[in-house]
């Protein structure tokens, strides 16, 4: 993947995850870029995304590696977002 494609991969992802998290839940309200998300939340979905990238690199998956590594970026990035 080239900078550009992986830059557009994460950001269709971003935008997923703010559709699918555009809610309440359990753990408030948002994705990871909420402020109404506590920083423990935001560290195990991104721990929990960092896992699933080691299950694919293990298994040999490259397909699910760059979905999951993606994903971990896309994690990061609302993160950020809220700080």
């Amino acid at each position: 993947m080239t900078g550009p494609e992986i830059l557009a991969a994460v950001k269709a992802e971003r935008a997923r995850q703010s559709r699918l998290w555009n809610r309440d839940h359990d753990h408030g309200h948002g994705d990871c870029s909420s402020p109404d998300v506590p920083g423990s939340v935001k560290v195990a979905v991104l721990t929990e995304e960092v896992g699933e990238v080691a299950r694919a690199f293990l298994d040999g998956d490259v397909p699910g590696l760059r979905r999951e590594l993606t994903e971990v970026v896309s994690v990061g990035w609302a993160w950020l977002e809220g700080l």
